[in-house]
């Protein structure tokens, strides 16, 4: 029997058959009941009180119109129509046949509905709080309506599922959908989303690629662009498709922002390069120049000790005297920022150039990582730079590089009695600066800095010391694309050179000495870092070193979060087991079999494309993942002591000659230490590489 029922005077039964989930969408069922009404009565037995009862089926539309009460949207007397059944046998058999026998939409019917509303003139907004969905939903739902014949007709059909269907949807080309499927009918893995969305999106550039972002979506679409967002992905995630579009606009943005910056500074040139870091040849094509910085004037040195000792004073009395959050305190803090301020401003002339000296040189603009344009801090010049205000060379003294001078023209000395004097005061200095372990660190950083600046010029400095860039062991490997070598060009640029434009090694030192700590901290930690070799966490081999997992280890490196395995640089160059491997630690069994009658190639990218975050898959999966590494890439290794015949020459004093410990001595153990002259990629420390330049 039907009958009309207050909602306030309606419970749920316990006996209802859905136990779990009783809360999901309840807010979207809501919404829907609010715009269509309740479509379905619900279905109660009697409570002993009279005209209350409870419900057996429809316990989450019970709690639909208990929210829509409690938000007001309902009066609180609003009656629903229940179906009333005496027997409890009858009520629970009626709850399971509600939830057991209802047959899903066919996702098809579902999208050809929805656009039906859209094109009675409904908004998706409408039509989203009529059936209380997001409006993306529905505008995903319409996009797949909109599908090319074939493929809609094979959703329709069974044929190909959601995911495959919105994998044809990141584009609204039909033509292409059909192309595209077509191709895909008759492969093997024609039905793996990620394939499908790599064939549709060949040679399109994403909205968030560093130069679509510096062009700009308002430019790109003002010159013609199309731009096809795919609903199926994250908020915003676009593909933009005309190409050669982007390049022609990135490239005049950045020539336009390369002239202005020209004339506004003064500069003989500023090249744009139309990528996201300076490609290293087009450096050493140039000379690189330094501006060296003046000494104060004794008014700016006068001011800046008064300065200092100021801003000593504030902050004492920040720290010891004055409240938090006071006006003093305040004003203490602004009073800081401006000496701060003119410190830098007093700097900031020490290092200004002579406009002669500006019409000589040049810098580079390129497209930073975030889309905006980035002036590289380094200068370059065509030609040796000659300053015409410079006073003319003298005979003796010092010279520009090495300060070897005129001293020994002339000589009446032999050539055997300068080298025993030579070695003498070698060893007179040598005993000085042991002892003086300031002047020793100093020295150190100094020489090694100074063959990063001039590694490109034989510059001797009479030292052993080097600090030389580490050979790729593979012959002009490139990798500046990298997170990796962008940040250490960043390192590069940031360094402190002005030092470095004084035309004599004294005066190089002495205005190396005069830099802060942290400025000549930084120059030791780029100079040691960049001669590290390659090495990888593997078995066994010259690229073993175990030492390198503990200095990873020691800093707490997330490789994962600088490097990802691709098709290019990883799974396409190894053996289809290696693949199949990482994705049984990924996903497990399930994951490997799903893939393992796959070609090698779509295999390959199916692991770097699951690898970089852009599979259709589990959460757990893709966090597991994107996280994923193989060995090699690891630090993880543990060192292990050399054999006991190098530790007995080398610590307990044998001489190391005994031919049985010979025989069994393992240089690999120790090729930390011990390198090869003939490895491919070394370089000669005495290279004049003004040659190569």
């Amino acid at each position: 029997m039907i009958q009309s029922v207050k909602v306030k005077n309606l419970s749920l039964s316990k006996d209802n058959v859905r136990k779990t989930n009783r809360e999901a969408g309840i807010d979207t069922l809501a919404a829907n009941i609010a715009a269509q009404g309740l479509l379905q009565n619900l279905i109660v037995t009697p409570l002993k009180k009279a005209g209350h009862f409870t419900v057996k089926a429809g316990g989450r539309r019970l709690r639909a119109l208990q929210l829509l009460i409690e938000q007001g949207t309902l009066p609180v007397d609003h009656t629903v129509p229940v179906l009333v059944l005496t027997d409890d046998d009858n009520a629970i058999e009626a709850s399971l046949a509600e939830n057991f026998q209802r047959v899903p939409m066919n996702p098809a019917d579902e999208c050809t509905a929805f656009n039906f509303l859209i094109q009675k003139g409904m908004t998706a907004e409408d039509v989203a709080k009529r059936q209380g969905v997001t409006t993306r939903f529905v505008e995903q739902r319409v996009r797949l309506a909109e599908l090319a014949p074939c493929v809609f007709e094979a959703l329709a059909a069974g044929e190909i599922t959601l995911g495959v269907a919105q994998a044809y949807a990141v584009t609204s080309d039909i033509d292409r959908q059909a192309r595209v499927f077509a191709q895909m009918s008759t492969s093997y893995y024609g039905d793996t989303p990620d394939n499908i969305r790599r064939a549709i999106l060949n040679g399109t550039v994403k909205a968030n690629d560093a130069k679509a972002r510096f062009v700009g979506r308002d430019a790109y679409r003002a010159a013609g662009g199309r731009i096809e967002g795919d609903l199926f992905a994250t908020e915003g995630d676009e593909n933009w498709i005309d190409v050669d579009l982007i390049e022609t606009l990135a490239a005049k943005k950045l020539e336009a922002a390369a002239a202005e910056l020209a004339h506004s500074e003064g500069l003989a040139f500023v090249t744009p390069i139309a990528a996201t870091h300076v490609p290293y040849d087009l450096e050493r094509q140039l000379h690189e120049f330094h501006a060296p910085a003046r000494a104060l004037t004794e008014d700016e040195q006068t001011r800046v000790e008064t300065l200092s000792a100021e801003n000593d004073q504030l902050v004492e009395q920040l720290e010891s005297v004055l409240a938090d959050g006071t006006p003093e305190a305040q004003a203490a803090n602004d009073r800081i920022d401006a000496i701060e301020r003119e410190l830098e401003t007093i700097d900031d002339a020490r290092h200004e150039i002579d406009p002669a000296l500006k019409a000589q040189i040049g810098t580079f603009v390129y497209i930073g990582g975030d889309g905006e344009p980035r002036v590289h801090t380094r200068l370059f010049s065509e030609k040796p730079v000659v300053d015409p205000n410079a006073p003319p060379k003298t005979t003796g003294g010092e010279t520009g590089e090495g300060d070897a001078g005129d001293v020994e023209q002339g000589s009446k000395l032999s050539a055997t009695l300068i080298d025993e004097l030579a070695t003498q005061r070698r060893q007179i200095l040598v005993a000085h600066i042991a002892s003086d372990p300031a002047m020793a660190l100093d020295l150190t950083i100094f020489l090694m800095a100074q063959n990063v600046v001039f590694e490109q010029h034989h510059v001797p400095n009479h030292s052993t010391l080097k600090s030389s860039a580490a050979g790729f062991p593979i012959f002009g490997f490139r990798d500046e694309g990298s997170m990796a070598s962008q940040t250490i060009d960043d390192q590069r640029q940031r360094l402190d050179t002005s030092w470095a434009g004084h035309t004599t090694m004294t005066e190089r030192f002495d205005a190396f000495r005069a830099l802060d700590d942290e400025a000549r901290g930084a120059w030791v930690a780029f100079s040691i870092a960049r001669t590290l070799e390659p090495t990888l966490n593997v078995a066994e081999g010259y690229r073993q070193n175990a030492f390198h997992d503990h200095l990873g280890r020691t800093l707490d490196i997330q490789v994962a979060q600088w490097w990802r395995p691709t098709a290019e640089n990883f799974f396409g160059r190894v053996k289809k087991g290696i693949m199949l491997d990482a994705l049984e630690e990924i996903g497990g069994p399930i994951l490997r079999g799903r893939y393992k009658d796959a070609k090698k190639g779509d295999l390959a990218a199916t692991c770097a494309s699951l690898c970089n975050g852009q599979g259709i898959v589990e959460a757990e999966i893709r966090e597991k993942a994107t996280a994923w590494l193989p060995d090699a890439m690891r630090f993880d290794a543990v060192e292990k002591p050399a054999k006991t015949a190098l530790r007995s020459s080398f610590v307990d004093g044998d001489d190391g000659n005994d031919p049985a410990e010979d025989e069994d001595t393992d240089i690999g153990d120790v090729d930390a230490d011990l390198e090869p002259d003939d490895r491919v990629g070394d370089q000669d420390d005495d290279q004049d590489l003004s040659e190569a330049a």
